[in-house]
């Protein structure tokens, strides 16, 4: 992969593994792997979600009922950095700032997948995605942004006004490993000002999804850098030597 970046812009990067559904999940699972990571993850959060129903007798005065159901538990580091998301079916590894590497990330995606396996006895996944949120710092106007980044504005001929906004999105096939990039960059307000964000989602396509733990991890890691190479590619060499990588 050559030279990696010194401070890469990653605000959030995560996991998401999503298991064919059986109809005998137990929600008593998050709370066996709450026991399991309590001294990295103490702190557990609910997330509900809720529904509206129309009784079937409605009429002119009936009140709709609001439906409420667990969704999926949250267990959290007491500093907010890292969670782990439990739901049916569900598991998510969640890295928030500071983000220290991949393989201190992939080491804690292989304890908690570990940990699920052997709790849950789910083996047969629907799908893997991997994917890296980064934000460039905010910045006044839009004439910057195509010395930020190659796959921004500007725009020419009639289309060339005044900005006030902006959202791309790619999806790009790939056969080592078997998946698809979803490539998003835009802009999101901060009061005032600007902030470009560049979202790489890499996600398993549904006829290719590995098996076993080390075929997973596999995946992950060839995923984990055409990810990479896809946000060096989206970056102008100013920007890379921004962030502590050198161009030749």
């Amino acid at each position: 992969m050559g030279e990696r970046m010194a401070s890469p812009p990653v605000i959030e990067a995560l996991c998401e593994f999503r298991f064919v559904p059986t109809e005998d999940w137990d929600w008593t699972l998050p709370g066996r792997i709450y026991e399991r990571v309590k001294g990295d993850f103490p702190e557990r959060a609910d997330v509900h979600a809720k529904a509206l129903r129309v009784p079937v007798e409605a009429g002119q005065g009936t009140s709709l009922e609001v439906l409420e159901s667990l969704e999926r538990v949250q267990l959290k580091r007491s500093d907010g950095t890292a969670m782990v998301q439990v739901g049916a079916n569900l598991l998510v590894v969640n890295q928030l700032r500071p983000y220290n590497g991949w393989e201190q990330l992939r080491s804690l995606i292989a304890r908690i997948y570990s940990e699920y396996g052997t709790l849950s006895g789910q083996t047969h996944l629907a799908r893997i995605g991997l994917r890296y949120i980064n934000q460039i710092d905010v910045i006044d106007d839009f004439s910057q942004w195509a010395e930020i980044v190659t796959v921004a504005p500007p725009l020419s001929g009639a289309l060339q006004r005044t900005l006030t906004g902006f959202y791309q999105r790619y999806e790009i096939l790939h056969d080592v490993p078997p998946g698809l990039l979803l490539l998003q960059v835009g802009n999101r307000r901060q009061g005032a000002q600007n902030a470009l964000m560049l979202d790489l989602d890499f996600a398993t396509q549904p006829n290719a999804v590995p098996s076993g733990e080390e075929a997973i991890l596999d995946w992950l890691d060839n995923a984990h850098d055409r990810i990479y190479e896809s946000l060096v590619a989206s970056l102008s060499e100013a920007t890379l030597r921004r962030f502590g990588r050198s161009v030749r």
